[in-house]
């Protein structure tokens, strides 16, 4: 429904669409959906699949993950414990680690992917009987609900399937999904000491602190300055206060450098790329006002008289009068094909006639020739009107009127009142 004023309505409705439909919808320029898992709306381009999310407090943590910015990701597996080490029964193994004492950065967000099979059968065989081992997190005992603590729940983020899910949710639906992961974003208010567990067995995880960057604690330092920090370890944070980029020192086996966190953004090299489709040469961009943009070819005049300029002559699509307003100014010859109409006053050094014919002024009442210095003629007679003496006693004649009277060939003047000849004799 197109409108130049925007609707006024007390509500609107969108229906919700699961996010696996959004993420591989490409959607058309200005479409909007309702994302049901992430509770958030989708704005679409027509060109990127997945759209745009609307940013809220309640999805800010799973754009921070998608992002890859200050996101750092352990996998988890399962294994049988060391029984010097006193584990008799299983234990967490996080990247390659045997369960170990983790040390967060505030203001990071860690995963703890749990999608490998052994966190669902360990000791079993895959595809044997389920013996599922979900990950949560305590602040008050090492093994959580299973000894005598609770479990932490602040910025921590339960997904099954990519999908958000509560705790209970995320233990029921462990075993029936592929794809399994806990997150949790560590912030000033975390408590400095955690413990990460599994909620069916007890003593398979261990303890994690956090701390502010730098603040010792972690394994992870920031530093501030324009040179490169001396003996960096692995996770450290340099910010280069020279050119304001942030940099995170790689360790990874291969090589140790620093390298530049990037976040995913869509790289426009042309206006097609924002989902607008291409026109043709010559043509210009539109909109009609409420979002959409196409190419169309110019605008050249309506039916309302709009004048066109094409093959240097300026005509109207209705053949109607074109009016201009203000003054107009000329720097060249000016030709009228047809008649010249003056309404009021019309200025010019020279009148001069080059056409075939005989020029005609032509007034329905007197013609007036003021001139300072007088009238001159030149080139050629000055010629009177001819009348007959009924044709010029018919005129309503004013002393100094001139004429050609045709019956006695003489020129005669209206002098006092009378017609006379101009030798003043008397008219016969």
């Amino acid at each position: 429904m197109a409108s130049n004023q925007a609707p006024i309505v007390d509500r609107i409705r969108i229906i919700p669409r699961p996010d696996d439909f959004l993420d591989r919808n490409v959607g058309n320029s200005g479409e909007v959906f309702f994302d049901k898992q992430s509770n958030t709306l989708r704005l679409y381009s027509g060109n990127l699949a997945g759209g745009y999310s609307v940013l809220t407090d309640k999805n800010i943590s799973e754009h921070i993950l998608s992002s890859g910015v200050g996101v750092v990701e352990y996998a988890v597996t399962v294994q049988a414990g060391v029984h010097g080490d006193g584990d008799h029964g299983n234990v967490y193994n996080i990247d390659g680690q045997y369960k170990p004492e983790l040390n967060l950065v505030t203001g990071f967000t860690y995963v703890f992917n749990q999608n490998d099979q052994t966190n669902e059968f360990w000791p079993n065989a895959d595809g044997g009987a389920a013996n599922i081992h979900p990950l949560s997190f305590s602040a008050d005992d090492a093994n959580g609900e299973l000894g005598a603590g609770t479990p932490y729940l602040t910025n921590v983020v339960y997904k099954l399937e990519n999908d958000i899910v509560t705790k209970a949710q995320y233990i029921i639906g462990f075993a029936k999904s592929t794809q399994r992961s806990v997150q949790i974003t560590v912030t000033s208010a975390t408590p400095a000491t955690l413990y990460y567990y599994c909620t069916s067995h007890s003593g398979m995880g261990n303890t994690f602190t956090s701390a502010d960057p730098g603040a010792g604690g972690g394994a992870a330092s920031i530093s501030v300055s324009d040179t490169v920090p001396d003996s960096p370890e692995s996770g450290a944070i340099w910010y280069n206060s020279t050119n304001g980029i942030l940099y995170v020192y790689v360790a990874d086996g291969d090589s140790n450098q620093w390298v530049q966190p990037t976040a995913p953004f869509q790289n426009i090299t042309a206006i097609t790329d924002l989902g607008i489709s291409d026109g043709t040469d010559g043509q210009v961009l539109t909109t009609d006002g409420s979002g959409a943009f196409t190419f169309q070819d110019p605008s050249t005049g309506d039916s309302n008289g709009n004048f066109t300029i094409g093959s240097s002559i300026i005509d109207t699509d209705d053949s109607s009068g074109i009016t201009m307003t203000p003054p107009v100014t000329m720097s060249s010859d000016l030709s009228v094909d047809n008649d010249l109409s003056v309404r009021n006053t019309a200025y010019a050094n020279n009148f001069v006639s080059t056409s075939n014919g005989t020029p005609t002024i032509d007034s329905a009442t007197i013609i007036n020739l003021n001139s300072q210095d007088g009238t001159i003629v030149s080139g050629g007679p000055f010629r009177l009107p001819s009348y007959t003496n009924s044709q010029r006693d018919a005129l309503s004649a004013v002393n100094g009127d001139v004429i050609y009277n045709t019956q006695d060939n003489k020129i005669q003047a209206y002098i006092n009142g009378t017609w006379r000849r101009l030798d003043d004799s008397g008219i016969i």
